[in-house]
């Protein structure tokens, strides 16, 4: 059916975007490991934004499997790197602000709260969208499933 067809399109765009992601991060990773010059403060901000996205593209790319464990240890990562991909956006966004606007250079003392921040910020919210809900069962937020084609589709 064209609505089929349509789902399959947009899983090969968004597993495409994944994978360009993952690549795109995972060469910053690579280059923040292997040029020493590179790790200063601005540059670790980067490298942890870069690692927390390269997880969240890897998690995407997955998909989500039918098997119930698997599906909801798939959905909490791939939710705890995604929010922590967009926060370490805004500790660098707050970085650059204090930096460039307010002339401030007091901003490596906030890596220890940059972190707690971030990966505290992400655990919370993992853990919060899961409360109440049938979060995990396959056909809620397992929506992948394997039709008798083979060929996933959404429930």
């Amino acid at each position: 059916s064209q609505s089929m067809r349509n789902r399959e399109i947009l899983d090969a765009v968004g597993t495409t975007a994944a994978a360009l992601s993952l690549a795109g991060s995972s060469f910053i990773v690579l280059c923040y490991l292997l040029f020493r010059e590179l790790r200063k403060f601005s540059f670790k901000l980067v490298y942890f934004l870069a690692v927390a996205d390269m997880l969240c593209s890897l998690f995407t790319i997955m998909g989500g499997p039918a098997n119930a464990f698997y599906c909801f240890a798939h959905d909490y990562s791939a939710h705890f790197f995604c929010v922590a991909s967009f926060l370490w956006t805004t500790t660098i966004a707050f970085t650059l602000h204090r930096t460039v606007v307010k002339h401030k250079t007091d901003v490596e003392e906030f890596g220890f709260i940059f972190h707690l921040y971030v990966w505290g910020t992400s655990l919370v919210t993992t853990v919060l969208r899961s409360i109440g809900s049938d979060y995990g069962r396959p056909g809620t937020w397992c929506w992948i499933q394997q039709g008798s084609t083979g060929k996933r589709f959404y429930t």
